[in-house]
């Protein structure tokens, strides 16, 4: 869709683009600073996330009240905040940074949002217009291309005047689905210069995502009811794109009335109650060897049809995943196709628009309930599992710590870091709705799971918010504990401490006998991390055993951020090993 289609498709839905408040000829001069900040103000961003440098000269971004600049101890916790508000509110959000290696160093953020799919607008400062010598000048690099590769779209202002369409530009790609980020460099002097504006910079424009493909096609559903009236044990997957345009209600209603089993994506979790005997779980490449048992085997064999509903590849719920039994009639009903791997994905049947109006579509007709298997062998194992709160070695396990978590977390949000355990968070956790579990099933870098408690605490101030991560990946930018304290966040941090890499260690020794084995390349030294939280201005404890980790989070404050340190490891019965 061009500019002027995206234009048509907003005003119909009653909002103002750029282009309709040109036709009003405001003609008023402000400088680009003013301009950009208005500009992200009337899109409902509330906050910019950033590491200023000295482009600050020239824009404080305080010119316009309303919006926060939220200043972290480096780019990458800005970016990956920005990122995860934007999955958290299925809105835009905007991180800013400086030039050179405050640009580079936001490319893992982009990179997550792209592969999360969260519609981040990344704004850069580039060297003056005048000195642009791209790997001549200090500091100097062509941030385009090095954000081209990992963002819907990059772009450099030529000229101080590109702003305005530029991010009407910009916020349109990164709303249209599937969803993403998008990249924009102003070199530094375009700031405090003045263009003149013939639109009202007041007038609020109203984020939506804009589906690749507005109306689905009739024949196609028809041939999708036709395919379920037919099927005699069909299975619904759930993917997170199914959430980020928020059909969880409507997809639910079609499992129920038609009385489908579903297994969920690790951030589509929370649709039902765990208990639910149609909820079959979220799944997880890892989950036979987590927990003993041939779940996929007896999660697929049986099924007919499979319905994948918001379905993403990136979502790791692969294809082989579910390569049991006779063939399936693979079953695509999504925001945006899936062209790209067709050799991986390739559905039967595929209808593409608007999520919410396919689901109830298909329970305005003809219905045929169906018989489903009860996963009654599956739900034994993991509530065994979850009954065992032996200590061994002074040590927890990472299942003992999810289902503390889960005792007290109410309506709050977990999240966790990177690592073997986070699979073990999204086979145990039970949030109370979806929005209320996350994970970096896209990119998985190291060290996001602080700025998403960050961020989380943020925008969610009366919620509790606990994040699981290991002493690796929480290590890696615990420079930003101080940052949760600067502006008074109390999220609870529980860093499980085995002095290790342990995933990559994991698959060393599956590949390796023992004496080939290289542990000094994945073992980390020791860090006493409540001595770290405390430094930094968190609360901080170490427990050693269930019953005083509980105690540490009833009796948590909130005056603070609270870190609480569990010597941890992973137990014999937890066999390493991908499910298919």
């Amino acid at each position: 869709m061009d500019n002027h289609g995206i234009a048509e498709a907003i005003a119909d839905e009653g909002q103002h683009s750029i282009f309709e408040s040109m036709a009003r000829k405001v003609n008023k001069r402000y400088r680009v600073s003013e301009v950009l900040l208005r500009e992200l103000k009337r899109r409902g961003i509330k906050r910019v996330f950033g590491v200023p440098g000295r482009e600050n000269a020239s824009i404080l971004f305080n010119e316009v009240e309303g919006l926060e600049y939220i200043t972290t101890r480096v780019e990458f916790t800005a970016g990956i905040m920005a990122d995860f508000t934007g999955r958290m509110t299925r809105t835009p959000q905007v991180c800013f940074s400086t030039m050179g290696p405050g640009a580079t160093n936001m490319t893992t953020a982009a990179a997550s949002a792209m592969l999360n799919h969260s519609s981040l607008i990344l704004i850069t400062a580039q060297l003056e217009s005048d000195d642009r010598n791209y790997n001549l000048t200090h500091q100097c690099v062509d941030q385009r291309k090095v954000m081209e590769g990992v963002t819907k779209w990059s772009y450099e202002l030529g000229c101080p005047e590109d702003l305005p369409w530029v991010l009407e530009k910009a916020f349109n790609i990164a709303q249209t689905e599937p969803v993403g980020p998008v990249h924009i460099s102003i070199p530094t002097d375009f700031f405090k210069k003045e263009i003149l504006v013939n639109y009202d910079l007041n007038k609020p424009i109203l984020p939506r995502i804009i589906n690749e493909k507005l109306f689905h096609e009739a024949d196609a559903l028809d041939a999708i009811r036709q395919q379920l009236l037919d099927s005699e044990y069909p299975l619904c997957l759930i993917g997170e794109a199914a959430v980020r345009v928020g059909a969880q209600e409507s997809i639910m209603k079609f499992c129920t009335e038609w009385n489908i089993p579903f297994v969920t994506a690790a951030n589509a979790k929370g649709l039902a109650n765990r208990n639910n005997p149609l909820n079959y779980g979220a799944a997880s490449p890892y989950m036979e060897g987590i927990l003993g048992y041939q779940a996929l085997e007896d999660i697929y064999t049986h099924i007919d049809t499979l319905v994948c509903v918001g379905y993403q590849y990136v979502d790791d719920l692969l294809p082989k995943m579910w390569e049991y039994g006779n063939r399936k009639t693979i079953i695509s009903i999504n925001s945006h196709y899936i062209r790209e791997i067709h050799k991986k994905f390739s559905p039967d049947l595929e209808c593409v628009g608007d999520i919410s109006e396919m689901m109830d579509e298909l329970l305005s007709g003809k219905i045929n309930k169906k018989n489903y298997k009860k996963m009654d062998a599956l739900k034994d194992v993991y509530e065994n599992i979850a009954k065992d709160r032996r200590i061994v070695n002074d040590r927890l396990t990472p299942i003992q710590v999810i289902n503390s978590v889960n005792t007290h977390i109410g309506d709050g949000i977990l999240c966790t870091d990177i690592g073997y355990y986070r699979h073990h968070a999204i086979l145990f956790s039970d949030p109370q709705a979806v929005g209320r579990f996350f994970t970096d099933a896209g990119l998985s870098s190291f060290g996001t799971g602080l700025p998403y408690a960050i961020a989380a605490q943020a925008q969610e101030p009366d919620k509790q918010i606990f994040l699981i991560c290991g002493d690796g990946g929480f290590h890696s930018g615990s420079g930003d504990l101080e940052t949760l304290v600067r502006y008074n966040l109390p999220a609870i941090v529980i860093v499980m401490n085995n002095n290790a890499f342990k995933l990559i260690e994991l698959y060393q020794a599956r590949s390796n006998e023992p004496k080939d084995q290289n542990k000094q390349v994945v073992t980390l030294g020791s860090v006493d991390f409540v001595m770290l939280a405390e430094a930094n201005g968190c609360r901080g404890i170490r427990v050693n055993n269930v019953d005083e980790l509980d105690v540490a989070i009833r009796s948590h404050d909130r005056l603070k951020p609270l870190l609480i340190e569990v010597p941890m490891e992973y137990r014999d019965r937890d066999s390493f090993r991908e499910s298919f």
